[in-house]
C-alpha cells in the first residue's frame, strides 16, 4: 500500500507546533507517581471529590500521599506533578475537584491567562477543520 506524500499527511495532521516542556514518562517516574496518579484518578468518585473539597489535606493524608505529593496538589503544581510521574489523564479526572480545566492548566503551564491561551490556540488552528 502506498503511503501519502509527507505534505499531504501533514495537512491531515494539522499544524506543527512546538511542544516545549514535555515530560518523558519513564518507568521510574510512573512507579514514583503511581500513588499520586491513583489518588487523582480516584476523583472520578463523587464521594472522593466531596471529601477532598471538604478538607483537601485530610483527604490526601487519609489516602497516604507523602508530604511532597500533598504539597504539589495543594499548590496545584500541575507540571511538577507530571514531572514527578502523575499521569496527565489522572489530572484530567481530578479537574472538577481541583476546580480547574484543561485550558486553565495549559495556560498556567505556558505562563498565560486562560483568555490569552485560548486566543493563541484559535490563531494556531485558524483555517483547519477543527478550528474552534
Amino acid at each position: 500500500m502506498m503511503q501519502p506524500a509527507p505534505d499531504i499527511l501533514q495537512e491531515k495532521l494539522g499544524p506543527r507546533v512546538s511542544l516545549g516542556g514535555l515530560c518523558l514518562l519513564t518507568p521510574e517516574r510512573a512507579q514514583r507517581g503511581y500513588r499520586l496518579t491513583k489518588f487523582l484518578t480516584g476523583m472520578r468518585s463523587a464521594t472522593q471529590r466531596e471529601r477532598f473539597i471538604a478538607d483537601e489535606d485530610a483527604c490526601m493524608r487519609e489516602f497516604g500521599l507523602t508530604d511532597e505529593e500533598r504539597q504539589m496538589v495543594l499548590s496545584r503544581a500541575y507540571r511538577q506533578m507530571m514531572e514527578y510521574g502523575a499521569c496527565t489523564v489522572a489530572l484530567g479526572k481530578a479537574n472538577g475537584a481541583l476546580r480547574t480545566s484543561l485550558l486553565e492548566r495549559g495556560a498556567v503551564d505556558m505562563g498565560l491567562t486562560t483568555e490569552e491561551f485560548i486566543r493563541r490556540r484559535k490563531a494556531a488552528n485558524e483555517g483547519y477543520p477543527w478550528q474552534f
